[in-house]
């Protein structure tokens, strides 16, 4: 069975490598992995905040995986709190690729009004909105976006961000968030950049400007072999 395999073999080794990599927290998020065993969506889900600590760690961060934000970050002693979101491939990925195959001209791509009713950039501030009682109180936060979708993207972030920011205008609940992280997945990465960073308006406990320094110079991020990229079969 799948399960007995992720909790038999698949665990295992990821808790492993995170170890060797020196990402904290491990015992609390290897009992999330076994509960979500029989889940693999779910599973994979989770697989990506270990992605993003990694990322974090690869670019001089300690790192320590939590629940409720999913991950404490923290960089020459300055302490800040990420949460993490998957955006899976999407529906409209699949219809975008088949009407790229089957259209010699160009066509619109990443329109996801028609199957979902509502377009990239509003999912990406609507789940931010959603996550705000995940956010840590008094403490600098970042929403982390792990994409595999071609409809979730970086070019559309900015866009995100201001949708954000006029909701929290109205909204002092909002104020929590500093930043998003943008993690395209979807890129096949060898020079091209792939991680966009983008502070909102609002926030009420800044970030100082290395930090902000530290988490912009990540532009590329892909996903060591056989730590969280993992086959099930």
């Amino acid at each position: 069975m799948m399960e007995d395999r992720i909790q038999d073999v698949i665990i295992p080794h990821l808790i492993t490598e995170l170890r060797k990599e020196g990402v904290a927290g491990l015992p609390e998020y290897e009992r999330r992995l076994r509960n979500n065993a029989g889940d693999t969506e779910v599973f994979k889900d989770l697989l990506f905040e270990a992605d993003a600590a990694l990322m974090f760690l690869h670019h001089g961060f300690e790192v320590t995986l939590r629940e409720k934000p999913d991950l404490r970050i923290e960089w020459n002693g300055e302490v800040a709190y990420a949460e993490v979101k998957h955006f899976r491939e999407k529906e409209q990925d699949r219809i975008d690729e088949q009407a790229m195959y089957e259209s010699e001209d160009l066509v619109p791509v990443g329109i996801l009004v028609p199957t979902e009713g509502s377009e990239a950039w509003e999912q990406i501030a609507n789940v931010a909105v959603r996550k705000v009682n995940q956010y840590k109180e008094d403490a600098p936060n970042i929403l982390v976006i792990a994409t595999n979708s071609n409809s979730i993207d970086g070019i559309i972030l900015p866009t995100a961000v201001h949708l954000y920011n006029e909701q929290a205008s109205s909204d002092p609940r909002l104020h929590k968030l500093n930043a998003f992280v943008l993690i395209d997945q979807w890129i096949e990465l060898r020079t091209n950049r792939n991680v966009y960073f983008c502070q909102t308006a609002c926030a009420v406990t800044p970030l100082s400007s290395k930090m902000i320094d530290a988490l912009t110079s990540i532009q590329q991020w892909s996903t060591p072999k056989n730590i969280t990229s993992i086959r099930y079969s």
